[in-house]
């Protein structure tokens, strides 16, 4: 920090914004771009295409995969599943848990007409899901009317419906139906509990039958709550309030309806949990009932609004129209899953079926985390820290009473431990198989909160989660540091319980910030500079590997490895370490986990070199590969194709940060750089982002084009900030017709040693070559 009294130098000073292009591009242009990541299936072909994925809506913790009718009981006609992890639809809940780290999904939504609720035979077929507004409209022509030709068959009668669907801001879900006048039986909704109950794809210790669920519903005027119970599970609860025409409620059946055709009905559902609310059925009544007096409009106005503010927190101007698609898209899917909410959705998104829906600290989260800072989406960030000291205490008790998975313990004398998967309140959920409770060992996904937590502190610049940071930091680095042993051959310490290149790199990490953010007792001084980062020699370079002694051979290295390159922050991108390792595990198969692509593409920008961060960014989107109904990114490439189409949430924010981290480099305390990886393709196209978030509450907007090179920094704190700033020029840019004071030119870059930007204050630079260079 620095204060009035310090000499300085402020060059360039000014409260104005940048011209009216540069604002054109990175406000009309980034509206443009949502408005075209709009997700949208038309026709029969869609419909009945077998690699077919399930949109996702949602906030403030609801989040409905949209069913091809807008429920969630069918699956899509001709659909292939072919997998351990079952591809549906379906309603979520943050607060839907068990008591030992497993998601739920307690209800099944189905709609349609006459007494079985015929759902229709669908002649036309539309779904268009304006990601700017948070609104899926689904437009069908039905056939729905069963008549007598010798057996029952469908009638000839055909009508129009459509459905609109979004979530609002706190989290209750709105279904509007509206069916044409053609219409001979009016629409009703069941809800139904989940009978077919599984935890974590019913593989190892959870391969048997699990107990069901139990249904009651408590009537209300045009409504009802539907509570399901089973052991060991919170209650959970789901109001539903009908507004329109003929409406009512057979509360035994769980249906809710009109008794009249043709009409326009809205269904007001708010999900509520035991674990939320101990009186979880008014609560939920209280906020479907409300959100029915407020009324369809306000609701989607109000739900309109909060997505263009969450959207004007940050944008950019992409060259690719491609890449701009799908990090519009991968921002969406950070409001649905972040937006509003208390708890962290799982490594894939809300699914149950993968890790039985926990929260990853592995590296899942921290991919979200990072994203969600780089992007200026602070409250979202908050959130995650927020849960990160909820789930302390249990964290510190694991660490000082111990921890067992299946027949693996490990106990501390003090400190936190955090675990890879937990639960809504921290408890650590059990692998399937007695060989995956070796996961306790892993001490890095401690690393990670302690790195998310502090990254928010130091970004958002507030003091609101200072002291939680620090807690965290201290209590994670101690675990750490307790499972080191020194080793003689390697002159250092190293973990005695896992052979990890990233848990090297954790306790490095921790140990460092620990010194530096004064909470490293004076015991720990013994340590310093003495825990090993594993290397050996490949091709004639040094390169990072595995563990002491493991000879890397061509097609080595996982993108695990070279962590210290970006949130652990131990190696520098000028470090020929850096380079060697990168162009090493480049080469392996590291990119078969979706999210190590735009990993990769983190380090590729840390090392400066454009056009192979673009090109780990475009490995990202590979239709059939990472892609299949052009929906969402999944986990793994290789694997059965129900996992490879279902939401990994993680993927989307790795590649958020592929794409930011091209555009601004600010994660340190000294430098700020701008353009650090921009493709040479992209020099004569122009790019530009605004409000791109850094380390000390630096908020970053900056245009690049033929004619120079734009850059605002201003400082959202309350702290003065002191940054060197390095920007990338056009090619050929040897001379500066126009520059601040005390700019120099070197190797394509403008470097500024010393900017001071005082608190609350903007500074702006323009640097514009000379004619021909």
């Amino acid at each position: 920090m620095f204060n009035s009294t310090n000499k300085h130098i402020v060059v360039a000073l000014t409260l104005m914004p940048l011209n009216a292009a540069a604002d054109e591009a990175t406000t009309g242009r980034w509206d443009d771009t949502i408005n075209n990541a709009a997700f949208v299936k038309e026709g029969l072909q869609r419909l009945y295409n077998p690699h077919y994925q399930y949109e996702s809506i949602g906030l403030g913790g609801t989040t409905l995969r949209v069913g091809h009718d807008g429920f969630t009981k069918f699956a899509a006609p001709r659909i292939l599943t072919g997998g351990y992890l079952e591809h549906v639809p379906y309603l979520a809940y943050e607060y839907w848990w068990d008591e030992e780290g497993h998601r739920y999904i307690p209800f099944e939504l189905s709609g349609g007409y006459g007494d079985d609720l015929e759902p229709g035979q669908i002649t036309s077929f539309r779904h268009h899901l304006d990601i700017q507004a948070g609104l899926m409209t689904i437009d069908m022509d039905l056939r729905a009317e069963r008549v007598w030709e010798g057996l029952h068959v469908m009638g000839k009668n055909v009508f129009h419906t459509r459905r609109e669907i979004f979530v609002t801001p706190d989290g209750v879900l709105v279904i509007r139906v509206t069916d044409s006048r053609e219409s001979t039986l009016p629409f009703q909704m069941r809800v139904d509990v989940e009978q077919d109950v599984r935890i974590y794809l019913n593989l190892g210790i959870y391969e048997k039958e699990h107990p069901k669920w139990t249904r009651t519903v408590a009537l209300e005027d045009s409504g009802a709550v539907v509570v399901a119970k089973r052991p060991k599970t919170c209650t959970a609860t789901l109001a539903i309030a009908v507004d329109g025409q003929g409406v009512f409620v057979d509360a035994e059946k769980g249906v809710f309806g009109s008794s009249e055709s043709g009409q326009t009905l809205t269904f007001y559902i708010a999900p509520g949990s035991s674990y939320e609310d101990p009186k979880a059925t008014k609560a939920a009544w209280t906020k479907a009932e409300g959100a029915r007096r407020r009324g369809y409009d306000a609701l989607r106005v109000e739900t309109a609004q909060w997505w263009k503010e969450f959207y004007g927190k940050s944008s950019v101007r992409l060259p690719d129209p491609s890449l701009a698609k799908w990090y519009a898209r991968s921002i969406y899917y950070h409001g649905v899953f972040f937006g509003n909410t208390d708890i962290p959705p799982g490594c894939n998104s809300s699914s149950v079926e993968s890790f039985a829906g926990a929260i990853g600290l592995e590296f899942d989260l921290a991919f979200s985390q990072f994203a969600l800072l780089y992007t200026n989406h602070l409250a979202e960030s908050g959130g995650v820290v927020s849960w990160l000291a909820r789930v302390l205490p249990r964290a510190e008790q694991y660490a000082r009473k111990g921890l067992t998975l299946h027949k693996t313990n490990v106990k501390y004398a003090g400190g936190a431990k955090y675990s890879t998967l937990m639960g809504y309140d921290g408890t650590v959920t059990a692998p399937p198989s007695e060989a995956e409770g070796a996961s306790v060992y892993l001490n890095y996904a401690g690393a990670n909160a302690a790195a998310m937590a502090l990254a928010h502190t130091d970004w958002a610049m507030d003091g609101e989660y200072d002291r939680i940071a620090d807690r965290i930091l201290k209590g994670t680095t101690q675990v750490s540091l307790e499972d080191l042993e020194w080793q003689e051959d390697i002159d250092g310490f190293l973990s005695k319980s896992v052979i990890s290149a990233v848990q090297q790199s954790g306790a490095i990490f921790g140990l460092r910030e620990s010194f530096a953010r004064g909470v490293a007792p004076r015991s720990w001084r013994s340590r310093k500079d003495k825990i090993f980062l594993p290397t050996a020699d490949f091709a004639g370079s040094k390169v990072i590997t595995v563990g002491p002694g493991v000879v890397p051979f061509e097609g080595s290295g996982d993108a695990s490895w070279l962590q210290g390159l970006w949130w652990y922050g131990i190696i520098s991108g000028d470090s020929p370490l850096a380079r060697t390792t990168y162009d090493m595990i480049s080469k392996s198969l590291t990119g078969n986990y979706v999210f190590n692509n735009s990993r990769m593409g983190v380090y590729a920008a840390k090392l400066r070199d454009g056009d192979e961060s673009y090109a780990w960014a475009k490995r990202m989107i590979r239709p059939g590969i990472t892609l299949f109904d052009d929906t969402c990114f999944g986990e793994i490439v290789n694997g059965p194709e129900d996992f490879k189409k279902t939401p990994e949430i993680a993927a989307h924010g790795a590649l958020i940060c592929n794409v930011t981290q091209m555009l601004l480099d600010a994660d340190d305390e000294d430098t700020i750089i701008v353009f650090p990886a921009i493709p040479e393709t992209w020099h004569n196209e122009g790019v530009a982002f605004a409000d791109l978030a850094g380390r000390g509450g630096i908020r970053v907007s900056a245009e690049f084009a033929e004619a120079g090179v734009r850059v605002r920094l201003r400082n959202a704190s309350r702290h003065i900030v002191a940054r060197q700033l390095r920007v990338r020029l056009p090619g050929g840019t040897v001379e500066l017709a126009k520059a601040p004071e005390d700019t120099r030119i070197s190797g394509g870059w403008a470097s500024i040693a010393r900017v001071v930007i005082p608190a609350e204050a903007t500074l702006e630079f323009v640097f514009t070559p000379t004619a021909g260079g």
